[in-house]
């Protein structure tokens, strides 16, 4: 990945993807209450979106390495989509609370979630650190699921 734009996009897009997965939760948390990992989540997603955010500037000073990875910013828009979606059905009362945490679980598990963090590094301590949260977060979410 060469374009600079392109880099900056795949971020923002990484991070509105966190949102719409915090959204979700966010749903399914006032349609199941009695589960209290929903909020928990909720509040991890959106934790990740502005760490996510937070690296942009780094991305613009250029100590952000980019390495070559199969996600396309057409499959995040698309993936942000399908969960926006996931979320009207969940409002339309369209999933039960067994159906939610596959759900969450899958999500959790996804390419996405799982593998976005080797797309790119840096030699920057906080940069690394952030990172490497971000990793430990999503196992920790999945385990969770």
């Amino acid at each position: 990945m060469s374009d600079l734009a392109e880099k900056i996009e795949v971020i923002e897009l990484m991070a509105k993807h966190e949102e719409a997965i915090a959204g979700l939760y966010a749903v399914f948390s006032v349609k199941f209450p009695e589960c209290k990992i929903w909020s928990y989540l909720y509040g991890e997603e959106l934790k990740h979106s502005e760490w996510l955010k937070s690296i942009l500037n780094n991305v613009y000073e250029g100590s952000v390495k980019f390495t070559d990875y199969h996600l396309t910013l057409k499959g995040l828009k698309v993936a942000i989509r399908n969960l926006e979606s996931n979320a009207q059905k969940a409002e339309e009362d369209k999933y039960d609370l067994e159906e939610s945490l596959n759900i969450a679980y899958t999500l959790e598990n996804s390419l996405i979630e799982d593998h976005y963090l080797d797309y790119f590094s840096s030699d920057l301590e906080g940069i690394t650190k952030v990172l490497n949260d971000l990793k430990t977060d999503t196992e920790s979410h999945r385990e969770h699921c």
